[in-house]
């Protein structure tokens, strides 16, 4: 099965208008919806979710661990 990616808007009807191009017309398709209210979580509740498991891992400094990732991605 192939997989297309494409941003539609239901429209009042409830109906979703395929755009041109693809062709499914009489083929069994799966349909998967994504409320973007939900993808577009808040800048906030991003920082409040790192701020909490930052440095999960035991053991791990995670500042440290910051610092070697730049320094390998830098050549520092």
């Amino acid at each position: 099965m192939e997989a297309y990616k494409f941003k539609a808007k239901v429209s009042e009807n409830g109906t979703i208008v395929v755009p041109s191009g693809f062709d499914v017309k009489n083929k069994e398709v799966e349909v998967i919806i994504l409320d973007e209210v939900i993808q577009n979580a808040s800048k906030k509740n991003i920082k409040e979710f790192l701020d909490k498991f930052s440095g999960i891992a035991i053991g791990i400094d995670a500042d440290q661990a910051k610092w070697e990732y730049l320094k390998e991605k830098h050549n520092l």
